[in-house]
């Protein structure tokens, strides 16, 4: 009895949300298309129809897909490679050095030793290194030289340089607040201020300003480069203002500025580099960007090309999941393919090279037919697709499918460039270390705090792009500079290593 009334009320409820959807303006191919996945929204399953997994924008796998199921891993050991190995041997106390049942000693059994391995911590050691400088003198008193001593970043000051890039890799790579670096300096053994660190931090920034200068003169010499912005918070006595973190990026640098406000006038000077009132360079290439209305005006005015990004049309489509799920999939399965067939052109990555992902890894003039021939047809499809579909008057879908409408030309621009990559997504991805570090420092406290943090984020988000560990990068870079010497770049230090 049970079962025949659901089947009775489930009959009812799909004839109800027919009727529904059918006063709403929808087709009767359409309302098909998409009552499976409203029938289960309605009876209180939406997690099983929607069309990607709860909390992220990746597609829900069906468990009646024919995909082979991945390998499951396993909770083996994790090979440590980059660990030094230390040996110890164990052995019995004497008075365990007897037999037990006759009493006579114990012969030690060559050979036959147990074999095991633990890893451990070793705290961190912090020490003074009393240094002497040896000076050197001629006979004839007009001449004396002294060895150079320890790299310091301000002189006469009792910090080494790697007090300043630890505390800056564990600010702007980690997220470590100066207060808690205090801390956990003190259960080391040291006393620390965070007005120490924090004078470290500034006089390191500025040591590596040349560095970064040419990090973002590399990337508007590039044909391609993304640029996104969003806010970062300046404290201030009675309050806190907002500003803005604007981005360029390329697939060998990322580079960071805060300025004091979103408007194009403010952002204009990203785009070019000037010395004193002489414009020495601007960038003149194709830019990827979300359609910021900000970003759009600045390219008008320098005169440089736009290109959209396919992952935004998708997640503005995606946000009609619950209005539409059917149609909603359909557009995400053709979406899908453009990603598909652009792996279809990366290479096998070469030995040691850990980065994820395969967009470092295409190859171009192959990228560049498929493109041509697969991709096209591809968007062929989309823009047949997308005038065929009924929506509801102001609904959710509609305005999806308005948003890749109105930007169509700008987001076919990849057709014709295997250089334009289908979407934002690594410029955005760079925005993660900054947004987790301005939720745990809450943000700046002066613009010099603003300067030194868009200084490092450059420095560690450009070493991240190219695969290096940032503390060894930055490592190098401020010994370099310190010395008077010009730092590679990032990319440059990963093929010259």
């Amino acid at each position: 009895m049970l079962e025949s009334e659901n089947e009775r009320l489930s009959s009812h409820l799909a004839d109800v949300l027919r009727e529904n959807l059918k006063l709403k303006g929808m087709t009767p191919e359409a309302i098909e298309l998409n009552l499976p996945g409203l029938l289960k929204q309605a009876a209180g399953n939406a997690s099983s129809s929607s069309v990607t997994k709860p909390g992220n924008e990746q597609r829900a796998r069906n468990k009646n897909d024919n995909a082979p199921d991945k390998p499951q891993k396993g909770h083996g050991p994790t090979p440590q490679l980059a660990l030094e190995a230390i040996e110890e041997t164990f052995d019995l106390d004497d008075a365990d050095k007897f037999c037990t049942g006759c009493g006579g000693a114990l012969d030690e059994w060559e050979g036959a030793e147990d074999e095991s391995e633990v890893i451990e911590s070793v705290q961190r050691k912090w020490i003074i290194k009393k240094c002497r400088q040896k000076k050197y003198r001629c006979k004839c008193g007009g001449c004396v030289v002294t060895a150079d001593g320890p790299d310091k970043l301000i002189k006469g000051g009792r910090y080494g340089l790697g007090v300043a890039v630890d505390a800056a890799i564990a600010k702007y790579d980690d997220s470590v607040p100066l207060s808690r670096q205090v801390k956990m300096a003190r259960r080391e053994g040291i006393q620390l201020t965070t007005q120490t660190l924090w004078d470290q931090l500034y006089a390191l920034a500025v040591v590596l300003e040349p560095l970064c200068a040419r990090i973002k003169w590399h990337i508007l010499g590039e044909p391609v480069i993304g640029t996104d912005l969003t806010g970062f918070k300046l404290i201030e006595k009675g309050g806190s203002k907002k500003k803005q973190v604007w981005q360029l990026s390329c697939p060998t640098a990322i580079y960071f500025e805060m300025l004091d406000s979103k408007k194009a006038d403010a952002g204009k000077k990203l785009f070019m580099i000037t010395v004193g009132d002489e414009e020495v360079l601007r960038f003149g290439g194709i830019a990827m960007m979300d359609g910021a209305p900000e970003l759009l005006a600045i390219a008008n005015d320098l005169g440089f090309g736009t290109a959209a990004c396919w992952s935004h049309g998708r997640r503005n489509v995606l946000k009609a999941d619950k209005e539409a799920p059917g149609q909603v999939a359909q557009f995400l399965d053709l979406v899908g393919e453009l990603y598909t067939i652009d792996k279809k052109a990366a290479r096998d990555p070469p030995p040691g090279d850990t980065r994820r992902g395969y967009r470092h890894l295409l190859d171009t003039e192959k990228l560049r037919d498929l493109r041509d021939t697969e991709s096209r047809e591809v968007c062929q499809r989309i823009m047949e697709w997308i005038p065929k579909q009924t929506c509801v008057p102001g609904g959710l879908l509609k305005g999806g499918l308005q948003y890749i409408a109105d930007r169509w030309t700008r987001l076919m621009r990849f057709l014709d460039d295997p250089l334009i990559p289908l979407d934002n997504n690594r410029t955005e991805a760079s925005f993660i270390g900054l947004a987790q570090g301005r939720r745990n420092y809450i943000g700046a406290r002066s613009d010099r705090g603003t300067m030194v943090a868009a200084r490092f984020y450059t420095i560690v988000q450009s070493a991240h792009v190219n695969g290096l560990d940032g503390h060894k990068y930055l490592r190098y870079a401020a010994m370099a500079a310190t010395r008077g010497d010009e730092p590679l770049l990032p990319h440059e230090w990963s093929r010259n290593r």
